[in-house]
């Protein structure tokens, strides 16, 4: 006990100077062992991989808004997973806005030792997602720091400093995840800049003590927590930004005027240079209506400039190029391909606007930052509102996005914006349709076609899995399908229209054949509406096979979009057969989550002729994060969905 009373004594004060308002240090060897030993063994964080002793950063920005940041952690490595996750460390830069330079990369020993990362393990290179696309651009670089000789009970000390040009001109905006997927014992943020440029701030997420002071004309912002639990992944959950702690802030004080400022930097790229012109010229060329040239500019901008999908430049959102540069080049990221479609609407009447949106996390609104992930445009709508378009989208043929729901976004304009929240968006607009139409024999066999479309995202997913597995791979995934209606169930015709042809809707059909599809006990026969076994509905195996495992949840699940489902069945009877049993009805509506399934029976009519068995269901998620508690909706409607699946029809044969 006294052994370990001086260890913890040791890691206070160790704590206590590393976390002072101060540029962190690198620990000396006896601190960093203290550090260490004092973590404890795996035990004391059972479900951890490794466990994160401290994480200091420390920020300086100036007047004109560049700013130095230092990062300082030390993380001890508890199982395999632990060092496969942190056997390397890396870092993205632009070399022309900024620099980075590892100034202490060690790992400390177990056994007392420890082994410094040489220059030959860090290196500097192109991202390996950049060059992947064949893309060269020298200035996106990416610094790799690799650990040599770590081990299971090791830790890894790194500290990294950073220089970069401002963000935001005379402005500071910073963004910092204090929480991990890896338990953190302590962690601090510091940030000093000039008392006349005050941070706004914002700690969301969790709680963090918070201090401020002002001396020398300098004030200081300083953010502490300790022991701050480890974030437990769970499928499809949003990102870190948006479920870790963390802490927002920035010296633009209010969202129009980061609306006025960013419009400044984008509407100087908005030039209708001649090939900007021409090309607008030969495209539109005996289109007479606004909704025809603006669909004509945007299915041309999605199928001819490649996306780009890092930015080449300061940060999210900032400095896009002009727009006959994009044309030219023939990619570009969303605010390049943003830039190029407001240009070219320009030159067909359309007034329209740039817009700012993140679509991976919802956007913390309390403080006016850059931290965006996408670019798209507005334009005025018939209703006075704004209609959305994402000339990102290469695999829809919606003109408007139906990703947007709820959202937050920010339109750039000359007078400014307030930040605004984008319509909702009914799972309606996002929704796959299945229609089919079997007929029944009286042997039991059955035969029938199916026809599989969609809206908005349902479609564009369609459209996506066409055009990168195939066609011959796709007929394959289908017959597949077609099989597990039933032991013997073969594909009889397959039909798909072109993925490539936006103007055209995607369609797929498949016709199909069962052999001994129906129970035969006679008089009667028993069988299953074959769209009710759900072996049409791809998305919908995927999601709840996938995606609903867990019992319960912590975090929302981030479907990302909207996403309904219409099916229609109808199957035709042997004439000589009356109904006995349909299975029940489901009338379910909880939350955003809502679900109907109905059969009805359709008598053959007088002068002879089939009986009709009726299926209809519809089911709805009518929100892009389904919360913990929708989770446990959607449980329900899976559950009630399932057993109606199972339910059968029952026919009796008619008496003579």
């Amino acid at each position: 006990m006294r052994i370990l009373g001086a260890y913890l004594a040791g890691l206070c004060v160790l704590l206590a100077a590393a976390t002072a308002t101060a540029q962190p240090q690198a620990l000396e060897l006896d601190e960093a062992l203290v550090l260490l030993e004092t973590l404890g063994e795996p035990e004391r964080f059972p479900s951890a991989n490794s466990v994160i002793g401290f994480s200091h950063s420390y920020v300086d920005f100036e007047e004109s808004g560049a700013y130095d940041e230092y990062h300082h952690v030390f993380i001890k490595i508890l199982t395999d997973e632990g060092l496969r996750r942190h056997g390397d460390e890396s870092f993205v830069f632009n070399r022309r806005y900024g620099s980075i330079d590892i100034q202490t990369a060690r790992v400390v020993k177990q056994d007392g030792t420890e082994v410094i990362v040489g220059e030959d393990l860090i290196t500097d290179g192109t991202p390996a997602m950049v060059a992947a696309m064949d893309i060269y651009e020298s200035d996106l670089r990416e610094v790799t720091v690799v650990f040599p000789n770590l081990e299971v009970g090791d830790a890894i000390e790194i500290l990294v400093h950073m220089e970069f040009e401002p963000l935001v001109e005379n402005g500071y905006n910073g963004f910092h995840i204090v929480q991990d997927i890896s338990p953190v014992v302590e962690t601090s943020v510091t940030i000093v800049g000039p008392a006349s440029m005050p941070l706004k701030h914002a700690v969301k997420g969790g709680e963090l003590e918070f201090a401020e002071t002002e001396a020398e004309g300098k004030r200081t912002y300083e953010w502490r927590g300790e022991n701050l639990p480890q974030i437990d992944p769970e499928p499809a959950m949003p990102g870190l930004a948006q479920v870790a702690t963390r802490i927002v802030v920035s010296t633009v004080q209010t969202w129009a005027d980061l609306s006025r400022y960013l419009w400044a930097m984008s509407d100087e790229k908005c030039v209708a240079e001649e090939t900007v012109i021409d090309l607008v010229e030969e495209i539109t060329e005996g289109l007479e209506t606004r909704e025809e040239k603006i669909r004509a500019i945007h299915y041309w901008i999605a199928e001819n400039v490649r996306y780009l999908g890092i930015s080449m430049d300061r940060g999210a959102f900032l400095e896009p190029h002009f727009a006959a540069y994009t044309l030219e080049n023939e990619y570009g990221i969303c605010r390049d391909k943003a830039v190029l479609m407001v240009t070219m609407f320009e030159e067909i009447g359309v007034p329209s606007w740039i817009v700012a949106v993140n679509v991976n996390r919802t956007t913390d609104t309390e403080v006016p930052t850059v931290f965006f992930e996408h670019g798209i445009v507005a334009i005025e709508g018939p209703d006075g509102d704004y209609l959305y378009i994402d000339p990102t989208q290469q695999t829809s043929r919606e003109i408007y996005a139906t990703y947007l729901s709820d959202r937050w976004v920010l339109l750039l304009t000359e007078v400014g914006s307030d930040i605004r929240r984008a319509p909702a968006v009914p799972a309606s607009r996002n929704s796959g349709r299945i229609v089919d139409a079997s007929t029944l024999r009286e042997d039991g066999s059955i035969g029938g076609s199916v026809t599989i479309t969609g809206s908005g995202m349902y479609e564009e997913i369609l459209r996506t899995i066409s055009r990168q597995a195939g066609r011959e791979q796709i007929e394959m995934a289908w017959d597949e399908a077609v099989q597990g209606l039933y032991p013997g169930a073969a594909m009889t015709r397959f039909e798909i229209t072109d993925s490539e042809d936006l103007s055209e809707p995607m369609a797929i059909t498949v016709a199909y054949d069962v052999t001994d599809y129906a129970l035969a006990a006679e008089p009667y026969l028993l069988f299953r509406v074959p769209a009710a076994t759900g072996s049409f509905d791809f998305l919908s195996d995927v999601l709840f096979s996938r995606l609903m495992g867990l019992a319960s949840r912590e975090y929302p699940l981030a479907l990302q979009v909207t996403l309904g489902l219409e099916e229609e069945a109808e199957v035709a009877v042997p004439a000589d057969y009356e109904l006995t049993s349909l299975p029940d009805d489901v009338a379910f509506e909880e939350g955003v989550i809502t679900l109907e399934i109905d059969y009805e029976f359709v008598p053959p009519p007088a002068e002879g002729g089939h009986g009709i068995v009726k299926y209809r269901h519809t089911f709805a998620i009518n929100s892009f994060q389904v919360s913990p508690e929708d989770y446990l909706s959607l449980k329900e409607a899976v559950r009630l969905a399932g057993r109606s699946a199972r339910g059968e029809v029952i026919l009796m044969k008619k008496e003579g």
